[in-house]
């Protein structure tokens, strides 16, 4: 077949082509308008120290203190994943077991900590920004009970950022397009190809 018999098909077939290709972005239109509201929490921890030990010792600019932060800060990720951490944090804070079940923690640099955290609710969040630092000083605490070392970690948080996390508009309506341009083309060569005459030509009979 030529680049014209294809053309002649679609041309035949254009309602059959729109039809599917329309219904495409409608669906994605309704998954935009039916998608349950999802609001996402970013929290950034800092790992910080609760004061200085002095030394005489070589520091290489402080790069041990660096490799110590990095290993108590994996440590805090671990925390955070642990149902007992989770369970103390959903009692300080006040919000529901979905919202702490919903914690992700993730270690940036040696001293940062990424947490996030959803809800069904803009104002479902309680006092977590608060709660969380809170419970993991507590347990960071419990390492130092004995030594009572000064030079001890502490972990610090910053203002959280509540964002919608429901899936963009503008996305939907690009995967509805590409989806109805793909399925319809599909559709239209099947339909031709079932309806056809048989004769390996577009003809009247197959294009009607």
């Amino acid at each position: 077949m030529e680049f014209r018999d294809f053309c002649l098909i679609f041309a035949y077939r254009r309602n059959l082509f729109a039809g599917v290709f329309f219904a495409s972005i409608a669906v994605a239109l309704l998954v935009f308008r039916f998608q349950p509201a999802r609001f996402e929490t970013s929290l950034t921890l800092n790992v910080s120290r609760s004061g200085t030990h002095e030394t005489q010792d070589y520091t290489y600019d402080q790069f041990y203190r660096l490799q110590a932060d990095e290993r108590f800060a994996d440590t805090v990720v671990r925390w955070l994943a642990a149902p007992s951490i989770r369970t103390d944090v959903m009692k300080v804070s006040g919000v529901s077991a979905a919202v702490t079940d919903s914690i992700s923690a993730k270690r940036l640099s040696s001293q940062m900590i990424a947490v996030t955290y959803v809800s069904g609710v803009r104002n479902g969040f309680g006092d977590m920004s608060k709660a969380v630092p809170e419970v993991l000083n507590r347990e960071a605490g419990k390492l130092n009970e004995r030594s009572k070392d000064a030079d001890w970690f502490s972990v610090v948080a910053d203002d959280p950022v509540v964002r919608d996390a429901r899936i963009p508009l503008r996305f939907l309506l690009l995967l509805g397009v590409a989806l109805g341009a793909f399925f319809g083309f599909w559709i239209v060569l099947i339909d031709w190809y079932f309806r056809g005459t048989g004769d390996g030509k577009v003809g009247a009979g197959k294009a009607k």
